[in-house]
């Protein structure tokens, strides 16, 4: 969410509060990761099952959380923050180009630009520091998105599921690099990788006191090393394949853990399951898919477009990762000569 977005949001609860009375508590979902402040205000009208704001603060800085990572031995990239072009260029020669530049607030990385010349890194760093006059430059790790999702108590910390993310996917209309467009639960990886895995990341949710159900995005590259890349401190996208692939309620298992309860067996993966979320691939007029199986989030049909704009999400499930895929896949392309023919 944009400033205003996020602000309204936490408004219309306080006014849904004077209206219909105080609920027992709020559960967070994604867009205010980096609004510790509306989180306290939150906590005001009810307790926030979760993080504390003081903990977001810590988490969401990629320059403490590197800090973190160097003392536990996980890597993380090169990151530095820039207030001005000239010093984002510095910075970027100084870490190696390519370099990606980042905003300062969290935008399901679809305002991180590229940043592969001295000139491109000055022209993208005013386009991402416009709102707020800076941003972090970032060395550039390539390798496979990924994720892992975690449930913790602030003592101890269980991990859930490792999961392929969907980067920058121009066949479901993505039209930025870095932009969030699904994911595939589990990710398919050697055992000896994921193993490594799950001990880095419950050991890092247990340093952080995280509590209640958190994700940690990284990278893995093609010499199998392991990049953190940034704390999630509520509710991540995966929740509705996590439920398929393991049949966990995450919300009963965020209660539970927000309550001292962490679950004694994580039900292991029983197949796959695919969310691609799809995107205009040219500015059109929705059209109505409230008829279709596996759509989610739809956008109201005959509501006008830019290109670029999300249209709904699909999901599948398969015991075969490629039938999931393929299942998926079918669906958005279908989407697709539905809205642009």
């Amino acid at each position: 969410f944009d400033k205003p977005c996020s602000e309204l949001l936490v408004g219309l609860a306080e006014k849904a509060v004077e209206q219909h009375g105080k609920p027992d508590f709020i559960l967070v979902g994604s867009g205010l990761d980096d609004r510790p402040e509306l989180w306290s205000r939150l906590n005001r009208i009810a307790p926030v099952l979760g993080n504390t704001p003081e903990k977001l603060r810590v988490i969401r800085d990629p320059l403490r959380l590197s800090e973190l990572a160097r003392e536990l031995e996980i890597k993380f990239p090169e990151t530095e923050k820039a207030t001005s072009k000239s010093e984002a260029v510095k910075i970027a020669e100084k870490i190696g180009f390519p370099v990606v530049i980042k905003p300062t607030r969290g935008s399901g990385g679809f305002r991180i630009k590229f940043g592969r010349t001295p000139k491109e890194v000055s022209e993208n760093f005013e386009r991402v520091a416009a709102a707020s006059g800076e941003a972090y430059i970032q060395e550039y790790i390539e390798g496979v998105d990924a994720s892992v999702s975690v449930l913790g108590d602030g003592r101890n910390c269980v991990v859930v599921s490792v999961n392929e993310q969907l980067i920058g996917k121009r066949e479901v209309g993505a039209q930025t690099p870095f932009g969030y467009c699904g994911n595939i639960v589990p990710l398919e990886a050697d055992a000896r990788l994921i193993d490594s895995i799950k001990n880095i990341f419950s050991e890092l949710g247990r340093k952080l006191g995280l509590v209640g159900s958190n994700g940690f995005d990284f990278i893995v590259t093609k010499n199998g090393e392991i990049y953190l890349m940034e704390v999630n401190p509520r509710f991540q996208a995966t929740i509705e394949c996590i439920k398929y692939v393991t049949g966990l309620n995450l919300v009963k298992a965020h209660i539970d853990a927000c309550e001292g309860r962490l679950p004694e067996r994580i039900p292991p993966p029983r197949g796959y399951a695919v969310k691609m979320i799809v995107f205009a691939k040219e500015r059109g007029v929705v059209p109505d898919l409230r008829g279709f199986d596996c759509v989610f989030d739809i956008s109201h049909p005959g509501v006008e477009v830019e290109k670029g704009s999300p249209i709904c999400t699909v999901q599948a499930f398969s015991e075969d990762r490629a039938e999931a895929i393929r299942l998926a896949t079918e669906k958005v392309l279908e989407i697709h000569r539905l809205m642009h023919g």
